[in-house]
């Protein structure tokens, strides 16, 4: 991935010191007595005394038993043999004699070996590479393998990093090449693509040849070093061999993250004699990260040593001056590629965007996969001059970016030969923080990736490695257990009941420790707990249906996300088909299915029941009345459909935004949705919707002529193109006419009985829709009996004060609510939220977590209505007076919104034949389908449980006042028309009554009100199952009164 290191060769790796050649008998007294560990790369506090890291091994290494020695010994003369072996192999000059001799004796004696060579060989053996060390000692691992387990390569292989993509679409790519092209350091899209469509070859491994066998002096070896990972017995020998070389320089030589991984833990647990790898763990907060995964291979945790704000005021004989700095702590480092552990930390941390900010990069491809907004990349930045400092911009000397990568590589003192790993930045949001603050975050992110729900857990996963070794008693040597041999391993230990683990809290220079066991009982926050667990049900629910775990790490994916990303779904499309009719082209134009051009989109294309309908009406020649009709509406211009294509290169940019927004944002509003059973009905009745609109015509056009004349009252064209950028404007557009017969549609399922309805009913009939027509959709009777299963829309300004009284009572004795959060309120709340975080509708905020900044905290409480059950109500009382609410002039409270029965019972007065219907427009439990403004943003975020920092996309209904907003909407839209509905439709915030005369009457009147609601921008849509539809007024007076308000 790092440019700096495409040269990278690990076979030229630093030597060691040829000033110290060790013999046979002080690599004994080595060995046995121990030496003095070198702690000159050690910094920060260290633990001692543990069983990790006991007193008697804190300054000199282990000694090793008498046997043990031996054997280390015996192995390491042998693998020297096959170390000169390797080093004549690889000297052409030299190998002639070295096949004819018998033995090393021979082969010195041999005439034909020129003096220059030999010595040349005798220095490379003295003091020989440590890439050559390595290969020797997995040559004596593997000195008896018949075979490697079919490692052959005789064919290049394609590396699989080519197919790490395919679950992403083509379009999902080219969307995030795009967010964060600026920060990528390879052109990994291009490359991709040209692969695929076969333009360039793939990644090809270096071919290696045949593999053989060899003997060299009489030693037989494989004519090729080992591509596998070598044995935990190989690297001991390595340590011994190469005992000045750091483990910096160790791990460059491993083949994979495994091998690697067993390294470090080895190592931290102290089973190699190599008095230089103390350094890998350079203190104890460093070595927490290593044991779970995290290598950091930069810091700088001196935000606030650098952080200052000096100014100068105006009022001395001085002019007013100001110098100001700003830093963040950061940290950098490696975690393991497609690995569960990794990916729930890394979205944990994402979730922290008013605490730490992330920017993470593929190390196979160079792709960042996630980074913050642009004008968070900073790490270091700074303002000085003459005059206020509010009128001086910051200037950016140090942001993460293609640059900073390159700085850390030029910097860094180790690197993986592999590239299975992901490069990930990790630094503070607010400028100027406790580094202990930022470390804190990390470790605690950490532990519930890991799901550690007790100290005893963080050592979980090392548990196959610690139960194959033990520890000596009189010297505290960790090695290796023995076949049959009976000892206590180290995992027995660890897991001793005896064992009290003791949690450190460091504030400055001053540590203090405390019991664990203690904490835990004291408050369930501490570790991994059921809230946790709910919420990653919620986050990763792959985790629970799919046994797939080296799935990659990605963002979360929702259609708000893909809006904000800068690229339209619409625009991607376009570009895919071109490029997909490119490639077809190249094979020939016969190739080209017509599909491609002509396949239907639901979101654009005119319904086929429409254009089927129009080619019956025209070809039965209207009269001259209707055919006026027709062409003062423009419906005798839109009779025929336009492919996406073309329909895209016609539509203004907005329109295509607007019309791609619609789409998109009502996914993540109903994945947004909590209400038991709610999305999948809503799924179900817009499938039906949609096959309706599919069906092809036939009978009678009647229906053609009731939309046209429907139109025509509401004066609306269907030809008129222009699109209007006035956001409240419901036309003019480019889809008037599917708006209106998707309203049609919808209505005249529920009138059955009428003639203009036929098409609709007949289609309802039959088998497809048989099912359906059976649901309690069409039984309003039954479906008023059953109080939808969702909290109160009631806002925050309009909650009683006793709704609010168990949290002021909580509120006032903790001192930092998160701490302290009663837990089954967490428990329900937190899937809660990470439901709507996972839809799109709430996102992190890049504002710090604090009370006087983020405006509302998230509790959880019950209702009279579901006494038993738990929600989010987010709490908005403004203690600081951070945060006052200008309502506008024309506001005005619930408790002044028209009231329905009363005006239903004076119509009906009237009107003997009166029908009605309730037409509710949807929203979730927790918010309305209305947008909120970057500008009011952060007036609605809030803190939840566990304190991260959130805004709201959409208007919260718990938003003080709420209620005013979505009947100032739906208002707004219905006066368009009160000339045209007299006076017989009215709304009550979401709740829309119409009155009609008779039924006939009522269908066109809900039509129009469906057309109007549904229409541009799109986002709003008549909730069918939790309307009423074509009901008496004796119906309505029976409703319980949460169904009218």
């Amino acid at each position: 991935m790092q440019e700096s290191n495409e040269g990278y060769d690990p076979v030229e790796l630093g030597e060691l010191d040829k000033s110290n050649i060790e013999t046979e008998t002080e690599m004994r007294k080595r060995l046995i007595e121990g030496v003095q560990k070198n702690y000159d790369e050690v910094w920060g506090f260290q633990i001692v005394g543990t069983l990790a890291n006991p007193h008697e091994t804190h300054e000199k290494t282990a000694p090793m038993t008498n046997d043990e020695v031996e054997s280390v010994v015996s192995d390491i003369r042998e693998i020297k043999r096959l170390l000169f072996s390797r080093l004549i192999l690889a000297q052409a000059s030299l190998l002639p004699a070295a096949l004819r001799a018998s033995s090393v004796e021979e082969f010195l004696n041999d005439a034909d070996v020129a003096e220059s060579d030999l010595r040349d060989l005798c220095l490379k053996v003295a003091e020989p590479a440590l890439q050559v060390i390595r290969d020797a000692c997995a040559d004596f691992a593997r000195r008896d393998t018949v075979d490697e387990e079919n490692d052959d390569v005789t064919d290049d292989e394609v590396d699989e990093s080519e197919e790490d993509d395919d679950d992403e679409t083509w379009e999902e790519l080219f969307t995030e090449n795009r967010r964060y092209s600026k920060l990528h350091s390879a052109d990994w899209l291009l490359r991709k693509y040209l692969i695929k469509s076969g333009l360039l070859p793939p990644k090809e491994r270096k071919t290696r040849p045949r593999k053989t066998k060899v003997t060299i002096c009489g030693q037989t070896i494989w004519n090729h070093a080992s591509e596998k990972a070598m044995s935990r017995d190989g690297w001991l020998q390595f340590s011994v061999m190469a005992k000045d070389c750091s483990l910096e320089n160790a791990i460059q030589l491993c083949r994979n993250w495994a091998e690697f991984s067993d390294l470090n833990l080895l190592t931290l647990w102290e089973f190699f004699p190599a008095s230089n790898w103390v350094s890998w763990g350079s203190n104890r907060l460093i070595q927490q990260l290593q044991e779970l995964s995290f290598f950091p291979y930069f810091l700088d945790f001196d935000a606030q040593q650098h952080t200052h704000h000096h100014q100068v005021g105006g009022r001395s004989q001085l002019r007013r001056q100001h110098d100001i700095v700003e830093t963040r702590n950061i940290i950098v480092g490696h975690m393991k590629r497609n690995d569960p552990v990794t990916r729930r930390f890394l979205q944990y941390l994402l979730m922290r965007a008013g605490e730490v900010l992330v920017l993470v990069r593929d190390g196979k491809t160079g792709r960042v996969i996630t980074a913050p907004p642009e004008e968070h990349l900073w790490t270091y930045r700074k303002k000085q001059g003459i005059g206020r400092a509010s009128k001086n911009e910051f200037a950016n000397v140090l942001e993460v970016g293609p640059e900073y990568f390159d700085m850390l590589d030029s910097l860094r003192k180790w690197w993986f030969s592999f590239e299975d790993y992901y490069d990930i930045y990790i630094w503070d949001f607010a400028p100027g923080q406790s580094s202990m603050d930022t470390y804190n975050v990390i470790i605690n992110e950490l532990k519930n990736a890991w799901r550690i729900r007790h100290p005893r857990d963080v050592y979980a996963h090392m548990e196959p490695l610690l139960r194959t070794l033990t520890r000596e008693d009189d010297t505290m040597r960790t090695r290796q257990i023995k076949a049959g041999e009976d000892v206590q391993t180290l995992w027995h230990k660890l897991m001793d009941e005896r064992n009290q683990f003791v949690l450190f809290n460091i504030n400055g220079e001053t540590v203090t420790s405390r019991n664990a066991s203690d904490d835990i009982a004291a408050s369930p926050y501490l570790f991994y707990n059921d809230a946790n667990v709910a919420e990653d049900r919620v986050l990763f629910p792959n985790d629970l249906t799919s046994d797939k775990q080296d799935a990659p790490f990605r963002e979360m994916k929702n259609g708000v996300n893909r809006i904000e990303s800068g690229v339209l779904p619409s625009t991607v499309k376009h570009v895919m088909r071109n490029m997909a009719r490119m490639e077809l082209e190249d094979n020939g134009p016969q190739t080209v299915p017509s599909a491609l051009n002509n396949d239907k989109d639901a979101l654009w294309d005119l319904p086929t029941i429409w254009e089927s309908g129009m080619k019956l009406l025209k070809s039965g020649k209207p009269s001259g009345e209707r055919r006026k009709l027709l062409n003062g509406t423009g419906i005798d211009a839109k009779h025929l459909g336009a492919s996406f294509e073309e329909r895209f290169g016609e539509h203004e940019t907005l329109e295509t935004m607007e019309r791609d927004r619609s789409a998109e944002f009502k996914e993540s509003f109903h994945d947004g949705d909590v209400e038991p059973g709610s999305k999948e009905k809503y799924s179900e009745v817009q499938g039906k919707i949609d096959a309706l609109l599919g069906c092809e015509h036939s009978g009678s056009t009647d229906w053609i002529w009731f939309i046209a004349d429907t139109m025509d009252w509401l004066q609306v064209r269907a030809d008129d193109d222009d699109y209007s950028p006035d956001p409240a404007a419901p036309w003019p557009h480019s889809f008037i006419v599917q708006d209106i017969v998707r309203a049609f549609v919808i209505m005249a399922m529920f009138f059955p009985g009428l003639e203009v309805t036929e098409l609709v009913t007949k289609l309802m009939e039959s088998t497809p829709f048989e099912e359906f027509k059976k649901s309690p959709l069409f039984d309003p009777k039954q479906r008023k009996a059953s109080r939808p299963d969702r909290r109160d829309p009631t806002s925050y300004k309009y909650r009683s004060k006793q709704f609010w009284a168990k949290w002021d009572e909580f509120f006032k004795k903790s001192s930092y609510f998160a701490d302290k959060y009663p837990f089954d309120w967490s428990l329900a709340i937190r899937p809660v939220v990470a439901q709507l975080y996972r839809a799109g509708v709430i996102a992190p905020l890049y504002a710090q977590n604090d009370m006087q900044i983020v405006s509302g905290i998230a509790t959880a409480n019950t209702e009279p209505h579901r006494p038993d059950k738990l929600d989010l109500f987010i709490n908005y009382h403004d203690r600081y007076g951070n945060f006052p609410v200008a309502y506008p002039p024309s506001f005005v409270p619930p408790s002044q919104f028209p009231a329905m029965l009363p005006l239903a019972q004076k119509f009906a007065k009237t009107k003997p034949h009166a029908r009605f219907a309730l037409l509710r427009l949807w929203s979730a439990p927790h918010f309305y389908p209305l947008m909120v403004g970057l500008q009011n943003r952060l007036g609605t975020s809030f803190l939840d449980s566990v304190g991260r920092s959130w805004q709201w996309k959409f208007v919260p209904k718990d938003m003080p006042g709420s209620e005013f907003s979505i009947h100032h909407t739906v208002g707004r839209r219905l006066d368009l028309f009160r000339e045209q509905f007299g006076g017989r439709v009215t709304h009550r915030a979401d709740l829309i009554l119409v009155m009609a005369e008779d039924v006939e009457e009522l269908l066109k009147m809900c039509t129009a009100v469906t057309f109007v609601m549904q229409t541009k921008p799109w986002l709003r849509e008549v909730d069918l199952w939790k309307s009423f539809i074509d009901v008496d007024l004796e119906f309505l007076q029976n409703l319980e009164d949460f169904w009218l308000d």
